[in-house]
């Protein structure tokens, strides 16, 4: 099972010198300055949260406008949730709810799809279509070895992604009460400090669906240059935000003690510079 690890989660490892190693930046101590969580959730804070993500090469995220979603997103019948999820090729596509807004569908019953790490927008998705849209994936996987254009399929539309950076927070309540709560706490921090920034009008937060790891919320996700990488965090508090901010976001930089683990291919080539500044 670790060799088959290692073989999905291929350039997962970040090298050393990604990382920032301040110990002020992800104190877990009581801070008054910031809002705190409520002391019935039970957070496991003592835990060692390296590697707790499951392998994945690509991120598939449902405009749905909601910031919560039934228990189990794959067994809420007649939803593109449970379309794609019944139907996805294999496990290392991962398919989650959120907050986003479809803005570019525009057939009755159909959903924008912001797919990573193509950083794309695929609109007017239904379950009807959805073969269409694997088909069209996996022939652009083959087009990048190629060079070749994938040609758009019938129906689809297909728009780049109009953000720079993406803060996902699992928002999940009726999953885990811990981050149902947890979620609106980071949203609001994660606002305030985006607010005061020159450079993060199209830094976009988003609530997500389930992602693993309740027992040790806030959960993040961050994905920067071009969407080809995600940083996972977990045991995030409002007083992490700024540095998640100003570290992972402005300087490419991963706080080593939150650091859950990254989409695969998130490391190819190493390079710790080209922050958000530069794409």
């Amino acid at each position: 099972m670790e060799s088959l690890r290692r073989l999905i989660f291929k350039d997962v490892a970040p090298s050393s010198n990604m990382f920032a190693h301040d110990d002020c930046l992800t104190c877990q101590n009581p801070c008054e300055e910031h809002e705190a969580y409520p002391s019935y959730l039970d957070i496991k804070t003592d835990r060692n949260i390296t590697a707790t993500t499951k392998p994945y090469s690509r991120h598939i995220l449902i405009a749905t406008s909601q910031s919560d979603w039934p228990k189990k997103i794959e067994h809420d019948k007649d939803t593109l949730a449970n379309a794609l999820l019944s139907t996805r090729p294999d496990r290392s596509t991962m398919i989650t709810c959120s907050s986003l807004v479809s803005t570019h569908s525009t057939t009755d019953g159909s959903q924008d799809l912001l797919i990573l790490p193509d950083n794309i927008v695929v609109a007017n998705v239904t379950s009807d279509n959805i073969q269409s849209l694997w088909s069209y994936l996996q022939a652009k996987e083959s087009s990048n070895t190629s060079g070749e254009d994938t040609p758009t399929p019938a129906g689809l539309l297909i728009t780049p992604n109009p953000y720079s950076a993406l803060l996902l927070i699992c928002s999940h309540r009726r999953r885990d009460k811990r981050c149902g709560v947890t979620a609106p706490i980071l949203s609001r921090e994660f606002d305030h400090i985006l607010r005061e920034k020159n450079n993060m009008d199209n830094v976009e937060i988003v609530m997500v669906s389930h992602i693993g790891g309740h027992k040790i919320a806030g959960n993040v996700i961050c994905y920067t240059h071009q969407g080809k990488r995600g940083i996972w965090y977990g045991l995030v508090k409002s007083c992490h935000c700024r540095a998640i901010v100003e570290e992972t976001l402005e300087k490419g930089l991963i706080i080593e003690s939150l650091y859950r683990g990254a989409m695969a291919n998130s490391f190819a080539g190493q390079t710790k510079s080209s922050s958000l500044l530069s794409w």
